[in-house]
């Protein structure tokens, strides 16, 4: 494995962190500017939607462009959003840096991914890329529960700049250390590719994935006060246990992909987190019920990512990094959406989240299944090298 993976992990590791980090501090940064807690969970959908329509839309836009500088220049947008949320007055000018910011991440995730697939051959691919992802699930070992602390103890600001720090060195780590590569370039539109059904499918499979998820992890953190009866030490340490097994599930999940069976592997982390998803009001109430359920809910939706980027550079091989690109956009909507709706009754029936997000998990699951997975047309596989 090329050593500048690395570099782009932690990238993807302070944008994980930032993207994130809001849903242990959604009833801190409430209080502290004045607006509902479901309302606060805007600052997650803002986020979110932002990233999914920019994702698409510069993803083709900068498809053309040396990938070395489109890194550094998505880094430094990334940051600047992260400054200004740390010093955003108001909760409409938070709202505003958490745009901005989520346009860099947007533009660096998908680059990422498809330099990592291009610096090493295809057996590889599913481990490579689950190696620039790691950044995620370290981010919710590390950045989520210290940032969940930080917040708790000395304001939720201070977590925004932890994110600047961690976007800076990122922003150094991958001027000073990656070097330039040359990626393929595509031959197809987003629109070109988005009319192949076994594409919408795969990209259906992750929206549905993220909106149920959704649903219940931007309020997991009051969730577990409220009805768990966790503190903050609590919290935070439900929290570092998920993102431990998360780091697990990727790395497992990449494993899989190139030795086992990607569709499978897809297939049965689909199955394990909605099943997660639809005992958590009956296991709620017991701290340990909780932290098994977390830990299963961890290594399970995590080891989806790399057999789902796979599949998705697999049925777009004429233009990966849009095909990326792409698949970031239904993850991101999928958050945007998942979000208020959980907001809906996250004020009232913070219990319903789970069976909620867990019934579009199932769906997720339904049309990933083989009767619902089409081959890739042999006119799209890539010639071999």
């Amino acid at each position: 494995m090329p050593r500048s993976l690395w570099i782009l992990a932690l990238g993807n590791f302070a944008i994980g962190t930032s993207a994130l980090v809001v849903a242990g501090l959604l009833g801190v940064l409430a209080g502290d500017l004045h607006v509902p807690l479901g309302s606060a969970g805007a600052v997650v959908s803002a986020y979110s939607l932002t990233y999914a329509l920019s994702a698409v839309l510069l993803g083709s836009l900068t498809s053309r462009l040396p990938r070395k500088p489109l890194l550094l220049v998505a880094l430094l947008l990334f940051t600047l959003g992260n400054l200004g949320a740390a010093l955003a007055p108001t909760f409409p000018l938070l709202l505003a840096a958490r745009v901005l910011s989520a346009v860099g991440a947007s533009l660096f995730t998908p680059v990422a991914s498809g330099v990592a697939a291009a610096l090493v051959p295809p057996e590889l691919r599913g481990r490579a890329l689950a190696l620039v992802f790691v950044g995620v699930p370290v981010a919710t070992v590390l950045g989520v529960p210290l940032g969940t602390w930080i917040g708790g103890t000395f304001g939720w600001r201070a977590a925004f700049w932890l994110v600047v720090g961690l976007s800076v060195v990122a922003l150094a780590g991958v001027a000073l250390l990656v070097r330039r590569v040359e990626v393929p370039r595509p031959t197809a539109h987003w629109l070109q590719l988005l009319q192949r059904p076994a594409l919408r499918r795969a990209l259906l499979v992750m929206l549905l994935l993220y909106m149920g998820q959704f649903a219940l992890y931007p309020y997991l953190a009051p969730t577990l006060r409220t009805v768990t009866g966790l503190g903050t030490l609590g919290v935070t340490l439900l929290l570092l246990g998920f993102g431990a097994a998360g780091l697990l599930g990727n790395l497992l999940g990449g494993r899989l992909n190139d030795l086992w069976s990607g569709p499978r592997t897809l297939l049965l982390g689909l199955l394990l987190t909605a099943a997660v998803l639809l005992l958590f009001p009956v296991l709620a109430p017991s701290a340990w019920a909780v932290a098994v359920l977390c830990a299963v809910w961890g290594v399970a939706s995590l080891a989806i990512n790399p057999p789902q980027q796979s599949r998705v550079v697999e049925l777009g091989p004429d233009a990966p990094g849009v095909a990326l690109a792409l698949n970031a956009s239904a993850l991101y909507l999928g958050q945007a959406l998942g979000a208020p709706l959980g907001g809906l009754v996250a004020g009232t029936h913070l219990l319903w989240l789970g069976p909620m997000g867990g019934g579009l998990v199932l769906l997720a699951a339904l049309l990933a299944s083989p009767a619902f997975r089409a081959r890739v047309p042999r006119a799209l596989k890539p010639d071999p090298v």
